[in-house]
């Protein structure tokens, strides 16, 4: 049949609508007929008029042909097809004369066109049922929950593709022919091969259709023959910068396609081709999708064929100075991509070394992109190239030093990353050779000096061998001279015949010595070198430790994580500063939220505290391990601080609820306390035997101790089980002696009594309680010069009122007895006056603070008694009711007979009645009753706080000071009788204890007695200013506080507040940041003080130029609202055309520029600048 023509066909097949094509009566019977036709052979599609017709037109109605028919016809054409392209290319490749195959030809090509446009119309069927199913269902490459309609899709749609996958097969059995033998024209040829490439390119537009692997295969194999074998290069370069552009799918699919050309088919001008288009394109600014893409593409093509996309990087680094920063992180991920690719074969890295060198520099350049993403990717690609195997040891010193700088970018992503650089930076540091992976400064430091040494005294061996042989020439010489002409003949002629010998032996020898002492030399000064460099980096990784140690407060909950880690990786290569970081990790035990897996910081602070101190060697017995914990956690407290050791017993006891810490190391604890009874013995009798077995030192005594008092925190029966040793040594003769492990030792003893008992509750029996209160008692009023007695006595008398059930009658008792001792006649009339003179000021001071602290834990014992009462009474009111309901028997709801007594007793009283007897007794009793103690001293404390030139003791004064807040306190009378006193000692006592305790105390008073301190804060805020820092920092602490509670109103005094955000001292300045911060967050505090704020910045001379605009532009950032931006700026522009002076002016103007809210009004009127002077004049 002569009458086919494809290209008619195809237009026709294009443009008519395919559901308009005649439905066919009889399907399977035409079918059959043509199957048993082209059984015979392939070519006989066209062996009657009607046989090509029919099969056209059941190709045509392909739609709506039974599933069963479908198959059997796209199998029938496409083994027609394949068996023909088997005989075709036979023929082609056979030896058989051209002339023979050339009247076949034009046979083949009809042939050919006809079995095309057979599998153009099937593939155009399939892609369009495809898109319609994969657009229907979510699941068709997924295992999820179908419904029965997603079932059905997905069962629709694996039968498409195998029928799609045996055209496709079909398709590549012809494209192995030399087509060229039979399409005389380029156009003929083009023509027919987009039969395949057209429906092919469509169908990669659906997604599903690239994740089925068999299909994406034959896909890429039938466009990379098209492109090797049939010239079809352009057009689908074309096509693949179309699918870029509009489809993000296809970006690895079109990687792994170029990387199959060049691979397989050898063809690496496609890819030089497409990268050569990419670098020159331009996209819109509102195009998102396109440079996504290519971005992708990018990264992908960079894995996967890095050594073609090399040859061209100087095309594709042209994109860094795209605007797009997509694009330009795609730049730079492949840079570090094709690095790690290329060195991961040394014969690679060799052929490549000076690009590889070349690209690595742009990593590093990339450090300092204007975007932090771009910034991150090239962090990331320097961490990639630390993973290799091969050593890039100058580069990796660049990247430490860059790692280290970037630590303090202002985005936390560049921050985060960097973290993670240096920590693969030291998990891989080149410096494990000679020394072990160990990285301690000082032992490096020492391996320096002795290799320096070493080299100095071979230089000086070979300088002094070389010298002692131009010494015996020159004297050789000299000799010469001297002798007779006559025997100098004799001699020299003979000492010329040996010496010919010698020099001969002593040259060899010469050179083996030049040559050993060349190779020491040289090996010295490499080692030299190689310590240089490793102490370098070294100290690089101290840096990034002072760095990421402030890195651990952040606000983003990944970096705090990182960080963490960071200190635990130093930590295990023993460098020095880690400690630091380690100790200061401890405080975020306190911090709450999780990070983006939902990572909780302080579960994450517990597994590196377990991994540093809770986790003992392996080879380690079970005695050896306790030992070994019990140890670390006893180093944890040695020279920590109060707020360390607040930190350490929050931690640990979350620690003992999770059973981390066992029996074993609490016993191992107890033992070690135990074992000061055995050092103090071995003092009193003089061991001094060395071989004796060497104790526990007085720091590790006292660690143990107070970890045993953390611990009885989370469980009170780890103090009960030591009760005997605390009462024996703590409390006994050696606590009296070291005065730390008596106030530990009673902090422990306090921690008994459980922290959720009530008064009433006890901890321990009787008989104990008697011998334990005696012990205190003792221990507080005895007499000593030591300055530990203060803390020790107030913890003393902490656990006293915890412990005793009488503890208000012990105190009275207490007070009396050291009242006595202090002020009675010393049984000795011969002591020196002077001795008397300052042991009684000493005592004086002991018992002026016994006095402060217990009326101090009165006031607590009090309100203890008041909130029992509430509660018992709750108590009580609840189990009558539930009596009533049930009627329950009485004997059910009786108790001991105290018990009934002081319920009878709770249920006649008032709640409130009961408050105010308490509030009674605090104003009244307390100072002011006739039997009251406390009052009689109130005098006392007086005249010594006014008189400070007569008692100019400085502990006194401090210890009366204390004890008159302490009494002010308890009575709202006598606080503001005694205020002024107060005020004056905090305005000028010489003592900065004294003043810092008076801010204090006056911080108390604001919570107790609001209205009697409000009056008086502005002599708070002073000390904000004063000339000592301890004072200034006690001072902001307390007024954040008070603020913040809401105890004191905030009227003019932020603007003093405020000039702190410039102080000399981080830790104030940083401080009063964090007081800002958290005052913004409530209800505009800063924006409604803000006038206040900058009239008083704006009227202080004091306050320099500079340091007004640093706090003016830190406050600004909190008036973030714009409605608050716009009144401001009118309030102020109010005030500029007030302005008496150029500084007022300029001051405001200042305000006005930073404020993110414009106005054109008020921008012309700063352009105007300062008129007031030209106006008067």
């Amino acid at each position: 049949m002569s009458g086919f023509s494809l290209s008619e066909y195809l237009t026709k097949f294009q443009t008519t609508d395919r559901e308009s094509y005649p439905r066919l009566q009889d399907p399977s019977r035409e079918l059959n007929v043509i199957i048993d036709q082209l059984a015979v052979s392939p070519e006989q599609i066209d062996a009657s008029p009607d046989s090509l017709e029919a099969l056209i037109d059941l190709c045509h109605d392909f739609p709506h042909l039974t599933p069963k028919l479908q198959t059997q016809l796209s199998y029938l054409i496409s083994s027609s097809l394949s068996n023909l392209s088997k005989d075709i290319k036979a023929n082609l490749s056979s030896n058989v004369n051209f002339t023979e195959i050339g009247g076949l030809i034009p046979q083949w090509k009809r042939h050919l066109e006809e079995y095309g446009y057979l599998i153009q119309v099937l593939l155009t069927f399939l892609q369009d049922e495809l898109h319609k199913v994969s657009s229907q269902s979510t699941n068709l490459n997924r295992s999820a929950k179908n419904s029965k309609n997603d079932s059905a899709n997905v069962e629709l749609f694996k039968r498409d593709c195998n029928q799609m996958e045996n055209l496709l097969e079909s398709i590549t059995k012809l494209l192995e022919i030399n087509l060229s033998k039979i399409f005389q024209t380029t156009p003929e040829k083009d023509l027919f091969i987009g039969l395949f490439t057209r429906p092919l390119f469509v169908l990669l537009e659906i997604e599903p259709v690239t994740k089925v692997s068999s299909l994406k295969m034959f896909i890429q194999r039938i466009l990379a023959m098209c492109v090797k074998n049939h010239g079809q290069s352009s057009s689908i370069q074309s096509s693949l910068m179309t699918n870029l552009t509009y489809f993000l799918h296809l970006s690895v699919f079109n990687a792994e396609l170029l990387k199959l050309l060049n691979d397989e088919y050898n063809y690496p001008q496609l890819t030089e081709d497409i990268l050569k288009e990419i670098s020159t394109r331009v996209f819109n600014a509102k195009d998102t999708t396109g440079p996504k893409a290519i971005s992708n593409f990018l990264i992908k093509l960079s894995e996967l064929s890095p050594g073609i996309m090399l040859r061209q990087m100087n095309l594709v680094i042209t994109l860094l100075n795209n605007s797009s920063i997509t694009l330009r992180c795609s730049v730079v991920e492949a840079c570090g991509n094709i690095v790690a690719e290329l060195a991961q074969d040394p014969q690679t890295m060799e052929h490549y070394k000076q690009q590889i060198a070349v690209l690595i520099e742009l990593l590093e350049e990339r450090f300092q992109d204007s975007n932090p993403y771009v910034r991150t990717k090239a962090i990331q690609g320097c961490s990639k190239i630390c993973d290799l195997s091969s050593k890039f040891n100058k580069s990796k010193a660049k990247f430490t030093s860059l790692a280290v700088r970037s630590l303090q970018d202002r985005s936390s992503l560049v921050r985060r990353n960097s973290v993670k650089l240096l920590s693969k930076l030291l998990l891989k540091h080149p410096f494990k050779a000679i020394h072990g992976s160990q990285l301690r400064l000082s032992e490096w430091e020492e391996y320096l000096k002795g290799s320096e040494s070493q080299l100095n005294s071979t230089l000086k061996k070979v300088e002094s061998q070389e010298t002692l042989n131009d010494t015996i020439e020159r004297s050789l010489i000299e000799e010469e001279v001297e002798q007779d002409e006559g025997q100098c003949r004799t001699e020299l002629e003979g000492s010329f015949n040996k010496s010919a010998e010698l020099s001969r032996i002593e040259n060899e020898v010469e050179n083996i010595n030049t040559a050993t002492n060349t190779s020491v030399l040289m090996k010295l000064k490499l080692m030299i070198v190689y310590y240089k460099d490793a102490i370098s980096f070294i100290k690089e990784i101290h840096k990034s430790i002072e760095l990421i140690s402030n890195l651990l407060f952040s606000k983003n909950r990944n970096e705090v994580l990182e960080s963490m880690d960071f200190l635990v990786l130093a930590d295990a290569f023993d460098i020095e500063l880690s400690e630091f970081g380690i100790k200061k990790m401890l405080h975020l035990v306190w911090m709450k939220g999780t990070n983006d897996e939902g990572t909780s910081i302080s579960v994450h602070l517990i597994e590196c505290y377990k991994q540093l101190f809770l986790t003992a060697p392996d080879s380690c017995n079970m005695q050896e391990k306790a030992a070994h914990i019990a140890k670390n956690l006893i180093n944890l407290s040695i020279g920590a601080s109060i707020a360390d050791l607040a930190s350490l017993e929050q931690l640990l006891g979350m620690m003992y609820e999770q059973k981390m810490i066992d029996q074993h190391v609490i016993n191992i604890l107890w033992a070690i306390y135990n074992s000061a009874s055995k050092a103090s013995m071995q003092k009193e009798q003089n061991v001094n035997n060395r071989d004796s077995e060497k104790g526990f030192s007085k720091e590790q005594i006292h660690g143990s101790i107070i970890i045993l008092g953390m611990l009885s925190l989370a469980d009170n029966e780890i103090a009960l089980k030591g009760l005997e040793s605390l009462l024996n040594i703590g409390l006994g003769a050696v606590g009296l002696k070291d005065l730390t492990l008596c106030r530990y030792s009673c902090l422990a003893l306090e921690r008994m009594v459980p922290k959720r008992s009530t008064i009433i509750t006890k901890a321990i029996n009787q008989e104990l309680e008697d011998v334990a209160v005696k012990k205190l008692y003792a221990i507080i009023i005895n007499y000593t010069k030591d300055n530990e007695y203060y803390p020790m006595c107030e913890q003393a008398l902490s656990a006293l009122f915890t412990i005793s059930s009488k503890p208000d009658i012990l105190a009275t008792d207490l007070i009396r007895e050291k009242t006595m001792m202090t002020f009675g006649k010393p049984e000795e009339e011969d002591s020196i006056l002077s001795l008397e003179q300052s042991s009684r000021v000493v005592s004086l001071s002991q018992l002026l603070f016994i006095v402060g602290q217990v009326a101090i834990k009165t006031l607590v014992y009090l309100e203890k008694c008041e909130a029992e009462f509430k509660k018992r009474k709750i108590e009580a009111e609840t189990r009558n009711g539930k009596v009533k309901n049930q009627g329950a028997d009485v004997t059910n709801t009786t108790q001991d007979n105290g018990g009934d007594k002081e319920l009878e007793m709770i249920g006649g009283t008032n709640e409130d009645d009961f408050t105010d007897a308490i509030q009674f007794v605090k104003e009244n009793e307390l100072l002011f009753g006739e039997k009251s103690i406390l009052g009689k001293f109130c005098p006392i404390v007086e005249e010594i706080v006014s008189n400070s030139s007569r008692f100019s003791d400085p502990m006194l004064q401090r210890t009366a000071t204390l004890c008159l807040e302490k009494l002010m306190c308890l009575s709202s009378k006598y606080c503001e009788k005694s205020l002024p006193l107060l005020i004056t000692v905090m305005e000028k006592s010489p003592d900065p204890t004294i003043r810092s305790n008076a801010v204090l105390g006056l911080g108390d008073m604001a919570v107790c007695f609001n209205n009697l301190v409000d009056e008086n804060t502005d002599y708070l805020y002073r000390r904000l200013h004063d000339e000592n820092l301890m004072v200034q920092r006690t001072c902001l602490m307390t007024v954040t506080f008070l603020i913040l509670a809401g105890q004191v109103k905030v009227k003019g005094q932020l603007g003093e507040m405020a000039k702190c955000l410039d102080n000399p001292d981080q830790g104030i300045s940083d401080m009063c940041r964090l007081f800002f911060t958290e005052l913004a967050s409530k209800d505009n505090a800063i924006y409604n003080g803000f006038i206040d704020i900058f009239s008083n910045l704006s009227s202080d001379d004091l306050l320099g130029k500079e340091s007004f605009k640093k706090i003016i532009k830190f406050l600004l950032t909190f008036i973030d609202k714009e409605r608050h931006q716009k009144q401001l700026n009118e309030k102020l522009v109010g005030r500029l055309r007030k302005c008496e002076t150029q500084k007022q002016w300029d001051d405001i103007a200042f305000v006005l520029n930073n404020l993110p809210y414009k106005n054109e009004d008020v921008t012309a009127l700063l352009e105007q600048g300062f008129k007031v002077v030209s106006a008067k004049e």
